[in-house]
């Protein structure tokens, strides 16, 4: 009897743990007003961020003789992630290399890219083929087409890079530092994260996070709209406080809001940039499917949204609190 009246009274607490924790959940992801900061003026695009570069912007700061060289073109540089448009000519590569403690994404664009990472089987990848490489592995693109590649490359802003021993040549190491041939251990596991290590999109294509890292958030949105109509002017969309976001456009047309900017929109190969602050708000245009991939450095970031009737602030008192 006694073991009964404990085993009851374990199951008992089991239901009320569960319940709350149940009712923890439903607090957590509901929707609360808090006083967050805003810029005053909208925060400005610096270079070489734009609002929105085509692939035309990229290719007319190459010069004629380098059209079928490689070359490489940032587009994003900011405190949290680094990305570029990169160009390989025929027979080209990239060095060997390891990102040490971040991992790095690529969506290939153009011509044939053959794709090498530690433990994986080489691949060759083509329009639309996303790639993610786990932290530490050693991994190489190479052009094996006939016409020049095109990529776009995706690092985190701190992202060290570590080269092969028995590399032919070095680059100039990082202000401050020089190179040390050091004993490298743990690379990431292949299967840590649940998505595979490339996605032929355009074959196959769906929605979800791609990358899901600590620092690193690359994310499939796909939908159709019905018709060509602009989103409302009023259509203010969200927010981030404290980080960047930008967009590689796969596939159709998307309709961007920004806060400060005319509306436009957006066609395939194109990248979007709002800066951390500004309203922004994404629409599918026009009819058939569009596919935004979604790039910032926070897989679980806070968004922003208006509330319409704004009450008076409180007054200020004392310094912030991390001030």
């Amino acid at each position: 009897m006694k073991l009964m009246k404990g085993t009851l009274a374990l199951v008992g607490a089991l239901v009320v743990g569960a319940a709350g924790i149940t009712a923890a959940s439903a607090q957590v992801n509901s929707t609360v007003n808090v006083w967050a900061p805003k810029p005053v003026a909208p925060a400005p695009y610096k270079s070489p961020h734009k609002p929105r570069t085509t692939l035309e912007d990229i290719r007319s700061k190459i010069a004629t003789p380098n059209k079928l060289k490689t070359w490489k073109v940032p587009v994003v540089d900011d405190k949290h992630l680094k990305a570029s448009w990169q160009q390989l000519a025929v027979g080209d590569s990239t060095p060997s290399m390891r990102v040490l403690d971040h991992q790095t994404a690529f969506i290939v664009w153009e011509g044939e890219v053959e794709v090498s990472i530690q433990g994986q089987d080489p691949f060759v990848a083509t329009k639309g083929y996303m790639i993610r490489v786990p932290f530490r592995r050693a991994f190489q693109l190479k052009n094996v087409g006939s016409v020049p590649s095109l990529f776009f490359e995706i690092f985190n802003a701190n992202a060290t890079i570590a080269y092969p021993a028995d590399s032919a040549t070095l680059p100039k190491s990082p202000a401050g530092t020089d190179w040390y041939l050091t004993q490298l251990r743990d690379m990431d596991s292949l299967t840590r994260q649940p998505q595979p290590i490339f996605v032929d999109y355009l074959a196959a294509p769906s929605a979800g996070a791609f990358v899901s890292d600590d620092r690193m958030f690359v994310n499939r949105i796909r939908g159709q709209a019905f018709n060509c109509n602009m989103q409302s002017p009023t259509a203010l969309g969200h927010y981030h406080a404290d980080y960047a976001e930008f967009w590689f456009i796969m596939e159709g047309q998307i309709q961007y809001n920004i806060e400060g900017l005319a509306p436009f929109v957006s066609e395939a190969g194109d990248i979007v940039y709002v800066p951390a602050g500004r309203w922004h708000s994404a629409a599918n245009y026009c009819p058939g499917f569009d596919t935004r991939i979604a790039i910032n450095g926070y897989p679980y970031g806070s968004h922003n949204w208006p509330n319409t009737n704004q009450p008076a602030k409180p007054p200020v008192s004392g310094k912030g609190y991390l001030d």
